[in-house]
């Protein structure tokens, strides 16, 4: 390593041996039924266009202030920072040239971005994955900080460190200066890290351990099970920060957990989890999305699924009415909008063929099958990027 973002949940209280991998079908028919019920709505779009040069579009971020988008590409385009009400390119920033693209984050008060290359291959299986990180200074476009082949890296809230996985090892890296503050060890770590908002506790994903599954009374006497859950599931526990002793675990078993996420007021941890290829049970992968409550360490059982091509994006309007996830439909990319309180799909956006024809400046249109997207200041919008297209969604088109 170098320096410089509603369906039920599977239960593990389900019944008989196939409880450790049944509910794929049942989401999967709960998921068909609630998107042959919601409205699509492909009306009321309009495509935004950028500066002169055409890119493929990789990650979208909007600033904590709502004024400043940055935008990364793929084929090792530089970041570039656009004015959202005039649409004027700011600057471009050199980082983030990967040929994949990055997915790309302002921190809590937009002072940095961190940037994440894209994978091919968001989970390598039987083994931990290796992704390059950096973190940028926004003002002065200067690399804080660089990390290669580790799990995931995150910018605490209040903006003074950066936190890495790497390995078994939990790192607290000073943004000031670069320098390692402290460091403490989870056997077993995976592949996700997330910290709580007032930087209290870590969330981690980790190996199930013999032990863990003998002490356990819902495996009793059932040898296979304990088995697969030996081999196909995964844990997260919560650590304290200041201490680095683990607070619990979570009394539910995941499948392979790829990313952690706290909600804004820190009550709420997102656990972003796809099974394992040899224990699904549909014909579509489909990625889970799972919520425990942070204060008390219990899972809880609303979630929701995704049928997206790679790991899919959650995002919370600001007013905290809505949230959209990306999956796939029966034919195209799709953007789906849900209730954020009841859970219900209201809309689905499908970036289908008529939003690929060609346009008037017959300029070539490029398909692609990661969708990023974002909800704009006020909460009507959202952003939507695909390919070479910026498309708006007018989600409050009544």
């Amino acid at each position: 390593m170098k320096k410089n973002d509603f369906t039920q949940h599977r239960s593990i209280s389900s019944v008989k041996c196939g409880w450790i991998q049944i509910t794929a079908i049942t989401a999967a028919l709960l998921l068909s039924f609630s998107l042959t019920n919601a409205q699509s709505d492909n009306s009321d779009f309009e495509r935004i266009k950028l500066g002169n040069k055409e890119v493929v579009y990789a990650g979208l971020s909007l600033s904590p202030d709502g004024k400043t988008l940055a935008v990364s590409a793929k084929k090792m385009e530089p970041i570039r920072l656009y004015d959202l009400q005039s649409k004027e390119l700011i600057k471009e920033i050199d980082a983030g040239k990967w040929y994949p693209g990055s997915r790309i984050n302002f921190s809590a008060t937009g002072k940095y971005l961190l940037l994440q290359e894209l994978n091919f291959a968001d989970l390598i299986e039987n083994k931990n994955r290796k992704l390059n990180f950096e973190v940028v200074d926004v003002a002065n476009g200067r690399l804080v900080l660089k990390f290669e082949d580790v799990q995931d890296v995150m910018i605490t809230t209040d903006e003074q460190h950066v936190l890495s996985l790497d390995g078994n090892e939990i790192t607290f890296w000073n943004l000031a200066d670069g320098s390692k503050k402290k460091t403490f060890q989870v056997e077993g770590a995976c592949d996700a890290l997330a910290i709580s908002p007032d930087g209290q506790q870590i969330a981690i994903s980790h190996l199930v351990t013999p032990a863990q599954v003998k002490a356990d009374k819902r495996f009793h006497k059932k040898k296979k099970v304990m088995k697969m859950a030996l081999k196909y599931k995964q844990l997260v526990s919560f650590y304290d920060v200041s201490t680095g002793k683990k607070a619990q675990t979570v009394s539910e078993y995941y499948d392979i957990v790829y990313r952690l996420r706290f909600s804004e007021d820190g009550s709420k941890l997102f656990v972003f989890q796809l099974p394992h290829i040899k224990v699904q049970t549909s014909k579509q992968t489909l990625t889970y999305v799972s919520r425990v409550d942070a204060t008390t360490h219990e899972p809880l059982r609303e979630g929701l699924t995704s049928q997206a091509v790679g790991q899919p994006d959650i995002r919370i309007s600001g007013n905290k009415q809505y949230f959209a996830i990306n999956s796939k439909g029966n034919r195209h990319q799709e953007i789906h909008l849900y209730d954020f309180e009841d859970g219900s799909l209201l809309k689905r956006f499908e970036m289908g063929s008529r939003i690929f024809e060609k346009s008037a400046e017959g300029e070539k249109l490029i398909k692609d099958s990661r969708p990023s997207f974002l909800f704009l200041p006020g909460d009507k919008e959202i952003l939507i990027a695909m390919g070479n297209q910026l498309i708006l969604w007018n989600i409050n088109n009544e």
